[in-house]
């Protein structure tokens, strides 16, 4: 008889302990097995963290008799390595070993009374399973900056060594290109696996017929969360045996166990899709780095625009700086930049309402001429961001949170118009008269991506319009049908948000407009100017890409033409502009110069949650050494304060230590933990590295 210490998935953080009957079970326990236990009335699954010849429960203590595990469950354990990995992010992420682990399995799997029929179900798929037919591989030709690249990275994989190296190129300099095929020559090796982290879901099916066009004749897998739960459990057991020798995977595959993992690419790097916003808030890009210097195998970091915080270790000659300054395909061209001042059209009903200039309007015309494609960038969906009455003040507010609702039409048609909100989901009808004064001439204000396809509709009758958004790619497989709309040039006019932002290589796009972008220059957010600097570059580099491409435009419109961002933008000056970013971050001790952290208090009274996030900040005054130079502010609201009824307030806390600041909020873990046992509804939630205030 053993016992052995098992982790679940609950927000505890203490293990619990439970008997293991070798002969019964037909086996010695293993750390990392999942296993089926009973806790409290429910049979469910845990995790063997540890493992005892004794109990290590005092006999006199005892009140209650140790279960015995139950079964265990029909995969391979988890590979120490992975337990290291989870036990980093438990500690460093402040949140319990078992949501850790059980983040990154199945949902099955974390279901014993499934286990049989996911058995069958890949059994099924084994003897299912045919050879697909031979992908013909695509012959790539390299240019000098692109071999040179490939030649490092190489080498790097030949030193079998633990290297961060980022290969930062211009948008269409064939990035993508040079680590697929670092990533062949690694997979030569049939025992070895790639993973390849990418920002957003929609990118999957077009890079993973890339990679298969590239990499032929290995195994590719897909994961992410729109997978069937068949889908993924099929893709999780691979990877788990080592079968998947390359894994195409959004940030919860950082954490997937993989057998024989030898290198990771993480693809635009800097994208703020990596860091999770609920639950366990963990950077993917973060851990991966960790899980490639625990096993001592090479990362590589992509991005036309790396974040500060990469580019800062790229000047402290901590990470390994890979170019590539040109186009890869012949016949592309760098797009000529314009920036189109507006302030003048701005004051006029024409220019409000349809929100595009007489300038760009022609563009589009002329483009369409040249049986080329236009595409139209507004990072808004819905028809109109507000419903508004012009009588009194009253605008369309939603009633769970301090937001506004979005205005939506179904298929253009004003009589099927809501209200959404964006951040809880309520939906409701739009009134037929302003709820405050009864005035009934309410009207939507702003612009959304419905809008300006309402209104190119309007201005163009003989163009064919695509709109491309959350809103009409819901359905899974959507979006790969829409984009393939656009390979085939069966669409005139693309509008769409950040969605079409980010990988994607529209080959026909010769004219790239940007619209409604103001907003990001005036933000809160002292990130604001750095995200939107990225998304310009990643939009501009949509066009330009196909032969003949010498008439591609970029065009920006904006009321600050004048503004550092669009110099940057225009003059090709990454690197000074990025200077002076870090200068600003320097002087006014934000990161990367410093850490944060964020101490979040969530419950329906906002006046309880000061109250809490006080005591917090009191203790942690107490406990934290003066010396150690972690700043602790006072409690504020989030910048959306109340989401779904839920009031929401923060403490932020900092420090020009990692460490020291890891070491404040260990001591306040406990006592957050104390306060929420005396607040049941209550969440306490710390969060590492925010993103958002």
């Amino acid at each position: 008889m053993n016992f052995v210490q098992v982790a679940l998935e609950l927000p505890l953080y203490k293990l619990f302990e439970y008997s293991w009957d070798t002969t019964r079970i037909g086996r010695e326990p293993v750390i990392g097995q999942i296993i089926e236990i009973e806790f409290g009335k429910k049979k469910c699954a845990g995790i063997i963290i540890e493992i005892k010849k004794t109990s290590s429960e005092k006999s006199e203590e005892k009140t209650y008799s140790v279960k015995e595990v139950l079964s265990i469950a029909p995969c391979d354990p988890l590979p120490e390595r992975e337990i290291k990995l989870y036990q980093f992010a438990s500690k460093y992420y402040l949140r319990p070993i078992g949501e850790v682990i059980f983040s990154s399995i199945p949902r099955d799997w974390k279901i014993p009374a499934n286990w049989t029929r996911i058995e069958k179900s890949i059994q099924k798929k084994e003897n299912k399973k045919t050879s697909e037919d031979k992908v013909k591989e695509l012959n790539l030709f390299f240019n000098d900056e692109q071999l040179k690249a490939i030649s490092t990275l190489n080498q790097i994989t030949n030193n079998r060594i633990y290297e961060i190296s980022l290969l930062k190129g211009i948008t269409g300099s064939g990035k993508t290109a040079v680590y697929l095929e670092w990533i062949k020559n690694i997979t030569k090796d049939q025992n070895k696996q790639c993973l390849l982290l990418v920002p957003e879901i929609n990118l999957t099916p077009q890079l993973e017929q890339t990679v298969k066009t590239i990499c032929t004749e290995r195994d590719v897998v897909i994961l992410h969360s729109n997978l069937t739960p068949s889908e993924r459990n099929y893709a999780w057991l691979k990877i788990q045996k080592g079968e998947g020798q390359i894994i195409v995977g959004t940030r919860l595959s950082v954490l997937t166990p993989i057998k024989n993992l030898s290198a990771i690419v993480i693809d635009e790097e800097h994208d703020n899709s990596y860091k999770q916003q609920d639950g366990m808030r963990y950077s993917a890009r973060d851990v991966a780095i960790w899980r490639a210097a625990h096993l001592k195998i090479p990362v590589l970091l992509c991005s036309a625009t790396p974040s500060l915080e990469t580019w800062q270790k790229v000047i402290e000659k901590k990470i390994k700086l890979l170019e590539l300054t040109k186009r890869a395909k012949l016949g592309s061209t760098i797009p000529e930049i314009i920036i189109s001042d507006i302030k003048i059209e701005n004051k006029t009903t024409h220019f409000k309402e349809i929100g595009l200039t007489n300038y760009v309007i022609e563009q589009i015309r002329q483009t369409s001429k040249r049986d080329k494609q236009v595409l139209i960038f507004i990072n808004r969906r819905g028809f109109a961001p507000i419903l508004a009455c012009e009588a009194c003040t009253w605008k369309s507010g939603c009633k769970k949170c301090s937001a506004w609702q979005v205005l939506h039409k179904k298929n253009g048609n004003q009589k099927t118009a809501m209200l959404h909100c964006h951040h809880c989901g309520l939906i409701e009808r739009t009134p037929e008269a302003c709820p405050e004064c009864g005035n009934q001439d309410i009207k939507p204000v702003g612009l959304g991506t419905q809008k300006i396809e309402e209104n190119i509709e309007k201005l163009f009758s003989d163009l064919r319009i695509l709109r491309i958004d959350t809103d009409a790619t819901r359905k899974k497989g959507q979006a790969e049908e829409l984009f393939q709309k656009v390979h085939r040039n069966e669409v005139d006019v693309i509008i769409g948000t950040q969605m079409l932002s980010k990988g994607h290589d529209f080959s026909n796009v010769e004219t790239v407009i940007v619209i409604d972008i103001d907003k990001s220059l005036y933000s809160s957010d002292f990130r604001a100017t750095e995200k939107m600097f990225a998304q310009l570059v990643q939009v501009a580099g949509r066009g330009g890409r196909g032969e003949n491409s010498i008439n591609s435009k970029i065009i920006i419109q904006t009321e600050f033409p004048d503004h550092e961002i669009f110099r940057a933008l225009k003059d090709e000056n990454l690197d000074s502009f990025y200077k002076e970013l870090l200068e600003e971050r320097k002087t006014a001790k934000l990161p990367p110069f410093t850490y944060q952290a964020l101490i979040l208090a969530e419950s329906k009274n906002q006046e309880k949650n000061e109250e809490v996030l006080i005591q917090l900040k009191k203790y942690l005054e107490k406990v934290v050494n003066p010396t150690e130079a972690c700043i602790i502010y006072d409690p504020i609201p989030r910048g959306i304060q109340r989401v779904g009824g839920i009031e929401r307030t923060q403490i932020l806390m900092e420090s020009n230590d990692r460490i020291k600041l890891q070491k404040s909020l260990e001591k306040g873990l406990d006592y957050s933990e104390y306060l929420k046992s005396k607040n049941h509804s209550m969440r306490i939630i710390i969060e590492r590295d925010p993103i958002t205030f």
